[in-house]
C-alpha cells in the first residue's frame, strides 16, 4: 500500500530546501528507513494536522541536548497523502497499520469491539444483552452503542416491555423451579419452571426483534392502536395507562442514537469534507462494513460538467461494487464497526451520515443538499455538524 506523494529523503539535504514542496495542511504520513540486507523495513507511521510542522520537527538537524523525536537518520524515503478530515485521515492510517503491522495494528490505534445487544438465537430460550463480542453464529447484533453502559441501560430498560428472560443460566424447564423476582413480578413468562410453552416463549423473541428491527416503531404503533380502542370504548381509566407507556417508550427510545440498528441492515453513506478545494468525500457503509473513499468535484466552472446527480449515483455504486472487485480479505466487520463508533460518538465530528433504509435506496437529491452543507461547513468551520437520517 502507498500513499499518494512520495519522495527520497538523505539526511544531508537541507530542512528548509526538502520543505518547500511540503504543504501545511491535514495529512498522513509514512517515513522508510533504508532497507537492511535486502529487507524493507516497517515505516514511522503518522497523522498531523500540519504536515509541514510535523515533518519539520521529526527531520531537522538533531538539536544539542534535544530529548524530542528525531528520524532524520533513519530516513530514506517519505510518503504522504493529505487529508480533509479527521475520519479520512484515522481510515487511511488504520489501513497502513493493517499493512504494516498485521499483528499489533489493533494495539497500535486502541481499537476494542464495539458495544452492540446480542440476541442469542441459537438458545433455546434466547435472551438479549450488551456485548463486544462478535461471533459467527445465528445471533442477532444491534448497534453499534457509544459505550456498553449505555447499551446496558439501553436494553435493561426497554426490555420492561418484554417478557423475555434476564437470566444467564442455561435453562431445562422443571416445575420445580423456584424462579426469579421477574416472574414474580409477571416480568417474565417463566420458561424456567415450565411457566409458558416454546412456542409461546418464541412469539415473545419475535416481537423483541420486530422491536429492535424497526427502532421501536412496532411497539409504539402497537400501543398507539390499544389506546385508541380504549378511547373508542369509553375506557379512559386505562386509555391513560397505556398512554404512560408510550410516554416511557419515547423515553427509552430517545436512548438510542439513529446509528444503532441491526448490523445487517446498518447501511449508511457519510459525506466528508474534502482534501482539495471545493471537494468531498464519501464513504459507504454496507452491513457495517466500510468501503471508500471516494472523491467529487463541487467545483461549477469545471470544463464539461456532468449532471451531480450522475456523478453521485455513478460514484455510490462504485463504492458498493469495491467488495466484489477486491482481491484482499476482508477486515473483521467489528474494526469498522468501531471506527464508524468512534467518528459519529465524537464530541468533533465533521461531515454528515445519511442514514438509508434496508433496501439501500439512495436518496440522491438529498446527498446533493448534504455536499452543499458540507461544504459551507468547510469555509465556516464554527457551524454545527450533526447527521442527516
Amino acid at each position: 500500500m502507498h500513499l499518494r506523494f512520495s519522495t527520497p529523503f538523505e539526511s544531508g539535504d537541507e530542512a528548509s530546501c526538502f520543505l518547500e514542496n511540503v504543504p501545511h495542511r491535514p495529512a498522513v504520513f509514512a517515513l522508510f528507513p533504508p532497507p537492511r540486507e535486502g529487507d524493507s523495513l516497517a515505516p514511522y507511521l503518522g497523522r498531523t494536522a500540519d504536515l509541514h510542522r510535523r515533518l519539520a520537527r521529526l527531520l531537522s538537524p538533531r538539536r544539542a541536548n534535544s530529548k524530542m523525536l528525531n528520524l532524520r537518520e533513519l530516513t530514506a524515503r517519505i510518503e504522504y497523502e493529505s487529508v480533509g478530515s479527521t475520519f479520512e485521515g484515522t481510515w487511511l492510517l488504520y489501513r497502513l497499520n493493517r499493512h504494516y503491522f498485521a499483528r499489533q495494528y489493533r494495539d497500535r490505534l486502541r481499537l476494542k469491539p464495539p458495544a452492540l445487544l446480542k440476541l442469542k438465537m441459537e438458545n433455546r430460550f434466547p435472551r438479549c444483552y450488551p456485548t463486544r463480542r462478535v461471533a459467527k453464529d445465528r445471533s442477532l447484533y444491534y448497534g453499534p452503542f457509544p459505550s456498553l453502559a449505555v447499551a446496558e441501560r439501553f436494553s435493561g430498560e426497554f426490555l420492561d416491555f418484554f417478557k423475555i428472560r434476564r437470566c444467564v443460566e442455561d435453562l431445562n424447564p422443571d416445575p420445580s423451579h423456584p424462579g426469579c423476582i421477574y416472574s414474580q413480578l409477571h416480568m417474565c413468562l417463566a420458561p424456567c419452571f415450565a411457566g409458558c410453552t416454546d412456542a409461546e416463549y418464541q412469539g415473545e423473541v419475535q416481537r423483541v426483534v420486530e422491536f429492535l428491527d424497526s427502532q421501536g416503531r412496532s411497539l409504539e404503533r402497537t400501543l398507539e392502536a390499544e389506546r385508541a380502542q380504549a378511547s373508542e370504548s369509553l375506557e379512559f381509566e386505562q386509555a391513560s395507562k397505556i398512554h404512560n407507556r408510550i410516554e416511557k417508550l419515547n423515553e427509552v427510545l430517545r436512548q438510542r442514537s439513529e446509528l444503532v440498528r441491526n448490523l445487517r441492515d446498518l447501511h449508511a453513506v457519510m459525506v466528508l469534507p474534502g482534501a482539495e478545494v471545493k471537494t468531498v468525500v464519501f464513504f459507504r457503509v454496507l452491513a457495517g462494513e466500510i468501503r471508500g473513499p471516494r472523491s467529487l468535484s463541487l467545483d461549477e466552472n469545471a470544463p464539461n460538467p456532468t449532471p451531480l446527480d450522475r456523478q453521485i449515483r455513478e460514484l455510490i455504486d462504485s463504492l458498493g461494487a469495491d467488495a466484489v472487485n477486491s482481491k484482499s480479505p476482508a477486515p473483521p466487520p467489528w474494526e469498522h464497526l468501531s471506527l464508524l463508533a468512534r467518528w459519529y460518538y465524537s464530541s468533533f465530528r465533521q461531515g454528515e451520515l445519511v442514514m438509508l433504509n434496508p433496501n439501500q435506496t439512495i436518496p440522491h437529491s438529498k446527498l446533493i443538499r448534504v455536499c452543499r452543507k458540507v461544504m459551507a461547513m468547510e469555509t465556516h468551520p464554527q457551524a454545527a455538524t450533526g447527521k442527516v437520517s
